[in-house]
C-alpha cells in the first residue's frame, strides 16, 4: 500500500510534533515572565527574580528554573562566597527565544488580542514584570 503523503511531508509532520512538545514547555504557567524578566537584566538573584515576576511563590519558580535550564533556557551561576549566591541568565537559546516573544507580543499588540477574549479561547493578559 502506498502512503498518502510523501516523505518530505512525513519529516515535516514529525517536525511538527517536536515543535508542539516545545510549544507546550514552553507556554506553561511563568515562561514568559521569566524570560522577559531575565531578559531586562543581565542576571538576577533568586529574590530579584522571584519580586519581578509578580505573583510566582518561590516553589514554582524554583521548579520553571530548573525545568528551563533543563531545556537550556536559563543559565545557573552559583558563585562561590558566604553564604553562595546563586544567579540566573538567559542562554543564548534564552535570549533567541525571549526576542521572539517580544515578537509575538507586538504582533498580539498590533492585532488587539492582549487581554480581551476571543469566542471559545479563554486568553485573559496576565504578565506581570517589575524591577525596581
Amino acid at each position: 500500500m502506498t502512503s498518502l503523503i510523501d516523505s518530505d511531508e512525513e519529516t515535516k509532520l514529525a517536525m511538527c510534533g517536536h515543535s508542539t512538545a516545545i510549544y507546550n514547555e514552553l507556554s506553561r504557567k511563568w515562561t514568559m515572565p521569566i524570560v522577559f524578566a531575565l531578559g531586562i537584566k543581565t542576571s538576577l538573584r533568586f529574590n530579584e527574580l522571584k519580586r519581578a515576576v509578580a505573583g510566582v511563590s518561590a516553589a514554582c519558580l524554583s521548579e520553571r528554573l530548573e525545568q528551563m535550564e533543563g531545556m537550556g533556557i536559563v543559565s545557573r551561576h552559583v558563585k562561590p562566597s558566604s553564604p553562595p549566591s546563586v544567579e540566573y541568565s538567559l542562554t543564548d537559546n534564552g535570549l533567541s527565544l525571549r526576542r521572539i516573544l517580544c515578537e509575538l507580543s507586538d504582533w498580539a499588540d498590533t492585532a488587539k488580542m492582549i487581554g480581551k477574549r476571543q469566542p471559545g479561547n479563554a486568553y485573559q493578559s496576565s504578565i506581570h514584570v517589575k524591577l525596581d
